[in-house]
């Protein structure tokens, strides 16, 4: 599971490389509203989202989606989930 401060932390460096955050929210395909209550934590922040910020950082795009899948995974209390998420673990990215 992701804490408020690993998506923030996201957020800060991905806003730095986009340019501001209303240019990381257009690149995100976001309102800038919507990326302000994600950073207050008002707003939930999905696996696309932050796959998207770890892309924009420089990570290999199949890799940042797969990890941030797993993030969700494993916070799971469904056991399709958690079976999913124990497939992740040998997946070709190498997502621990």
């Amino acid at each position: 599971m992701y804490t408020i401060e690993q998506v923030n932390s996201l957020i800060d460096k991905a806003s730095e490389a986009a340019g501001s955050q209303r240019k990381l929210a257009a690149l995100l395909g976001i309102e800038h509203a919507n990326l302000v209550k994600i950073k207050k934590g008002e707003r939930p922040c999905n696996w696309r989202v932050r796959g998207k910020l770890r892309a924009i950082l420089g990570e290999d795009p199949a890799h940042a989606f797969v990890a941030a899948m797993a993030e969700d995974l494993d916070g799971s209390e469904n056991e399709d989930e958690k079976k999913s998420r124990r497939r992740l673990e040998g997946h070709a990215c190498g997502v621990s």
